[in-house]
């Protein structure tokens, strides 16, 4: 860690900039606040009380298109400012309110300064080069999950990361939840992996609002079987197990029956074979499912749960 660029308090707080728009950093979607359960986002809101508290300095926010911007700012001085004791959501935009400009987002890294940071929650084709241009440039990185689509892209993050100094961070957020941490824990007592499995879900009603790119720049695996993969390979990592197989399969047809495009996958369920570096004849096997297109009205936004069993129990 040493070889990290120290950021000193003379310095101030460090600035950050948010990539992307949309629902996580506003919870702003079509012209309105999104009806899923961040409707006032969430890294914005936390990032705003950052400032507030003195953590962060001056907040800035990147889109392709300024002219959502003006919308943007109404739609959090009504639903954040007005509701939160005058929280201040200011921040300067790029690119301007009357521009489009699917490259803005250099222009914004480039007005920060090494030692800066930035979050990025865009679609999942556009984390590889923007996190890349912010590294080059010694900035921060806190990238949402999944970083990257392929095996290439990571490992060269991580290099660049190396060589540049910085941290890059990927969103897990499930991570810092009381159960799965909870659950974490009691795996190191449980014995050898045996069967992982877990499903989680969201109502098909949120493909209106992923309509542009589901299916088409990413899926439903990627977007919240990244989530209990994770989990899963945080419980076992540390007993010395390692994904070694993976095969997937997926129905179809309610997506396209909502007018996405016709690739677009469902359900998609992986089936994962992970197997002990220092016994390779401790075999377990890991099945995860998630779902875009669960009915309306379920009684709850995100359904999700797993089941851990081990040599020792479960």
């Amino acid at each position: 860690m040493s070889d990290l660029p120290v950021r000193t308090e003379a310095a101030g707080p460090l600035n950050v900039l948010m990539v992307g728009t949309g629902e996580y950093t506003t919870g702003f979607v079509d012209g309105k606040a999104s009806g899923s359960d961040k409707k006032v986002g969430v890294v914005g809101l936390t990032l705003f009380d950052l400032r507030r508290r003195g953590k962060v300095g001056k907040l800035s926010m990147v889109g392709v298109s300024g002219n959502k911007f003006p919308a943007i700012r109404e739609h959090l001085k009504k639903n954040i400012t007005d509701a939160y004791n005058g929280l201040d959501t200011s921040f300067e935009s790029f690119p301007a309110n009357d521009v489009r400009d699917p490259d803005a987002y250099k222009t914004a890294i480039d007005a920060l300064s090494p030692g800066d940071a930035i979050t990025i929650f865009t679609p999942d084709t556009t984390h590889y080069p923007i996190a890349l241009y912010a590294i080059e440039r010694k900035i921060h990185v806190l990238l949402t999950k999944p970083a990257t689509k392929t095996l290439e892209h990571h490992q060269l993050l991580i290099d660049a990361a190396k060589k540049a100094g910085v941290f890059v961070f990927i969103e897990h957020h499930k991570r810092f939840d009381a159960a799965y941490a909870d659950a974490k824990f009691k795996a190191q007592k449980l014995g050898d992996f045996d069967y992982f499995y877990s499903y989680m879900s969201q109502p098909k009603s949120q493909l209106e609002t992923f309509k542009a790119w589901a299916g088409v720049d990413s899926d439903i695996s990627y977007y919240l079987n990244s989530h209990h993969v994770d989990i899963c390979d945080s419980m076992v990592q540390q007993l010395g197990y390692v994904p070694t197989k993976v095969t997937a399969t997926a129905s179809k047809g309610g997506a396209t029956d909502l007018g996405c495009d016709p690739v677009t996958e469902d359900t998609i369920t992986l089936l994962v074979t992970w197997v002990k570096k220092s016994d390779p004849a401790r075999v377990a096997t890991g099945v995860y499912t998630a779902s875009w297109t669960a009915p309306l009205k379920a009684g709850v936004h995100s359904n999700q749960y797993f089941h851990y069993m081990a040599s020792g129990g479960e």
